[in-house]
């Protein structure tokens, strides 16, 4: 070992093979954002609509939400979400109410549909 001359650091090998790495992820960055790719989903939609039981009456109210301004219509189920199933329209302003006459346990379904097109489903459950 003695009268060897070794010099510290990274082989070129290893540095070529990094190097090429740094290429490749950074090649995949900016074709991403070129391509119009997200990288992160879409928020989910916010709109608050409850529905309560009185008796043989099922109430439903739209409390409003973040996005209710972008809503362009909520639709209430009976029943589950089917042709087959009772439903109507909820108004989209805030306040806004609605009822709903049954004398056995329904499942109630509300569903927003929103100015893009995309819908989501703001309540589901039994009464």
């Amino acid at each position: 070992m003695v009268g060897r001359d070794r010099e510290g650091g990274v082989s070129e090998v290893v540095g070529t093979i990094l190097m090429v790495a740094m290429v490749v992820i950074l090649a995949a960055i900016a074709g991403s954002m070129v391509f119009g790719m997200e990288l992160l989903p879409e928020e989910p939609k916010t709109a608050v609509v409850t529905a309560t039981r009185s008796g043989d009456v099922i109430t439903f109210v739209n409390h409003g939400g973040m996005n209710m301004d972008r809503a362009s219509e909520i639709r209430c189920w009976i029943g589950g979400v089917g042709g087959a199933n009772d439903n109507f329209t909820l108004d989209a302003r805030a306040g806004a109410t609605e009822t709903y006459t049954s004398k056995e346990a329904v499942r109630v379904v509300v569903v927003g549909r929103f100015v893009d097109n995309e819908s989501w489903i703001v309540l589901d459950k039994a009464l």
